[in-house]
């Protein structure tokens, strides 16, 4: 397992059990809840599952919110229903969450680190979560 801290994320919060959320799942953050990151689900120093802030607008809370309302896509459904599997087998779900600060470019053209880091990552970790065609 490669230590996602070597690659500069850090804990940003945790989910939570919730009786009074339909998807029986909450989130508490603690840091990087406005910006836009690559994010990782670590269950006992493993990660789970590995995803992005798609838009340049969307914020980890935001990402977050999707999976406890089991909003869009059934990827949201679906994981969050592993977290609350988790959650009540009384293992910690930590989120942890990298913001990149590096600005790229190739020739006049701006490259999105944080769309480009995440197939990598989901290469190098392997999280079991994850759906790879």
């Amino acid at each position: 397992m490669t230590n996602l801290s070597a690659y500069g994320f850090t804990l940003a919060g945790q989910w939570i059990k919730s009786a009074t959320v339909k998807s029986g799942i909450d989130y508490q953050l603690t840091t990087l809840a406005s910006e836009r990151v690559v994010y990782a689900f670590v269950i006992d120093g493993v990660p789970k599952y590995i995803g992005i802030c798609e838009k340049d607008t969307t914020t980890l809370s935001a990402r977050m919110g999707r999976y406890k309302n089991q909003q869009g896509n059934g990827t949201n459904e679906r994981i969050s229903i592993k977290i609350r599997e988790m959650l009540e087998l009384g293992k910690k779900v930590e989120i942890h969450a990298l913001k990149s600060t590096i600005k790229q470019s190739y020739m006049d053209l701006q490259v999105d680190l944080v769309k480009g880091l995440e197939n990598p990552l989901i290469e190098m970790c392997k999280p079991e979560w994850n759906r790879r065609q």
